[in-house]
């Protein structure tokens, strides 16, 4: 009687185990979601505020020669470029990226105003960078 005693003592121990790894992975997977959810946001907001400058949309460019996700700084001449890009990186923003002022984010401005706009960051956790990429012409 005292072995099965033990015997389900196991049996649950391993189960509750189990359950605490799904619990971690769940974790995990909904902050992966969240920094997507706020990388589309400001991938979005950006192509908002070209849509309102459209005719100005070549001045929009950021990074156009780099690889994707390079460690480094950014700079542009254009305000509302700085803007979003200061928005991207504020420590004391629960909506920033993390990681993401270490990354040259990219704004390609191809034939025809296809935009592309390429968001980098790495969470403390993380092993590499993540990336989202949007891309949509802007016509007008």
């Amino acid at each position: 009687m005292l072995i099965e005693a033990l015997v389900a003592i196991a049996i649950f121990s391993f189960a509750i185990l189990g359950i605490m790894g799904l619990q971690a992975t769940a974790i995990r997977t909904v902050r992966d979601a969240d920094y997507r959810v706020k990388a589309s946001l400001f991938a979005h907001q950006i192509v908002g505020q070209m849509w309102v400058d459209r005719f100005n949309v070549p001045t929009y460019a950021l990074n156009a020669g780099n690889a994707v996700c390079v460690a480094g700084s950014n700079s542009t001449s254009n305000a509302a470029v700085t803007t979003w890009l200061n928005g991207l990186k504020d420590a004391t923003n629960q909506g920033s990226l993390p990681g993401a002022a270490s990354y040259q984010q990219q704004i390609l401005v191809e034939a025809n105003n296809v935009v592309t706009v390429t968001l980098c960051w790495k969470s403390p956790q993380d092993s590499g960078p993540h990336n989202f990429v949007l891309k949509t012409q802007i016509q007008g």
